[in-house]
C-alpha cells in the first residue's frame, strides 16, 4: 500500500477511510471527506484534482492479515458524487466481486499444489513460496526435511535455516527472486546458500524465480527453493567421474569434495598435511580443469554429476 503512487494510507484519506471500514460496507466521499480537508489535504489538493479523481465511492471485500482487497469506484469532478441510487447499485454488485476474487485466490493457492504434484514426480525437495515468502506447499521430500529438526524448517509458514548470515542471505534471495519481474520465463536468482545438516553434510539451498502472472494476487507462486545434498551423493562415483571426465589428479579430487563439504583450504591443508600453499595451487589447478571461478561454481557443477 505504501507504493509511493497515492496508496499509502498516511498520505491517501481514501486509503485511509476505506481500511477502516467492515468488509462490504460502502461509504462515499461525501460521508468522510470535508471540505477542508480537501483543500489542506497535499493528496487531495494535488494528486486527485491532476488526475481528475476527486470523488470515490468504495467498499473493502477482504480484510486478513497483511492483506486488503477493496472496490472503489472514482469519478471526476463533473460527475461530482455519486448519488444514492447508483450507491445502492455498487452495494449490490461488491459481494459478486468478492466471491469472484476469492475464487481467484483459491486458484492461486491450487497453482501452488499442482506445481509441488509436479515436482514430487522428480524426488525433489522443492518449496513452493508466493511474493510474500509464505511455502504455500512442498514436495513430500522437503515436507520430510523441514520435519527432521535439521537447519532447515518453517517458522509462521516462512522457510528458515538456524545460520544467522545464511538465514538473512536466503531471506534477501527469495525477496530479490520475487520481486525480479524482469523475465518471463524460470530462471535463477542468487547464488546458492549452503547449510549443514545434523551429519555435517552440505545442504545446497538454490533459488529459482517463477513467471510472473498478469493481474494475480499475491499467492500465486512466485519462488522455489529447491534443496540438494544431504548425503544423497555417492563420493565414489564423483570422484571417478572428475577424475575420467575433467582429468583431475586423486589429490585435485580429494581437494574438490573437501570444498564441495565447505571445508576452507586450511582445513584442508591440515587434513591432507600439506602447506596451504599447495592446497590452493592445487584448487587453481582443479578450478581451471572444471571451468569455474569459484567454489559456488564449483557447487552447482557437483550437483549436476551427483
Amino acid at each position: 500500500m505504501k507504493d509511493g503512487r497515492g496508496g499509502n494510507p498516511e498520505m491517501n484519506p481514501f486509503v485511509r477511510f476505506g481500511a477502516q471500514l467492515p468488509s462490504l460496507k460502502v461509504s462515499s466521499s461525501a460521508e468522510f471527506i470535508s471540505r477542508d480537508l480537501r483543500r489542506t489535504n497535499p493528496f487531495l489538493a494535488d494528486f486527485t484534482v491532476r488526475h481528475d479523481t476527486q470523488y470515490i465511492c468504495l467498499t473493502p471485500l477482504l480484510k486478513e492479515q497483511g492483506l486488503l482487497v477493496g472496490l472503489a469506484v472514482m469519478r471526476t469532478a463533473r460527475q461530482g458524487e455519486i448519488s444514492e441510487e447508483q450507491k445502492k447499485i455498487f452495494a449490490a454488485i461488491a459481494p459478486h466481486v468478492r466471491s469472484a476474487v476469492r475464487s481467484q485466490m483459491a486458484l492461486e493457492h491450487q497453482g501452488a499444489v499442482l506445481m509441488a504434484a509436479a515436482l514430487e514426480a522428480l524426488s525433489l525437495a522443492v518449496f513452493v513460496c508466493d511474493r510474500e515468502g509464505v511455502v504455500r506447499a512442498m514436495t513430500p521430500a522437503a515436507e520430510t526435511l523441514a520435519g527432521q529438526g535439521g537447519p532447515i524448517g518453517l517458522r509462521l509458514n516462512r522457510l528458515r535455516v538456524d545460520s544467522a548470515p545464511e538465514n538473512s542471505a536466503l531471506m534477501q534471495a527469495m525477496a530479490d527472486a520475487a520481486a525480479d519481474v524482469s523475465s518471463s520465463v524460470v530462471g535463477t536468482g542468487a547464488g546458492p546458500i549452503v547449510v549443514r545438516n545434523p551429519n555435517g553434510l552440505p545442504l545446497v539451498l538454490e533459488i529459482l524465480r517463477v513467471p510472473r502472472r498478469e493481474h494475480g494476487f499475491r499467492f500465486d507462486p512466485r519462488v522455489l527453493v529447491v534443496v540438494r545434498g544431504g548425503g544423497s551423493v555417492d563420493p565414489g562415483r564423483l570422484a571417478h567421474l572428475l577424475q575420467s571426465i575433467y582429468g583431475l589428479t586423486a589429490a585435485e579430487t580429494d581437494v574438490a569434495l573437501s570444498l564441495a563439504e565447505g571445508r576452507p583450504p586450511d582445513v584442508i591443508a591440515a587434513s591432507r598435511q600439506r602447506s596451504v600453499g599447495t592446497i590452493r595451487v592445487q584448487i587453481r589447478s582443479l578450478y581451471g580443469k572444471l571451468g569455474v571461478n569459484r567454489q559456488s561454481e564449483l557447487l552447482a557443477l557437483l550437483r549436476q554429476l551427483g
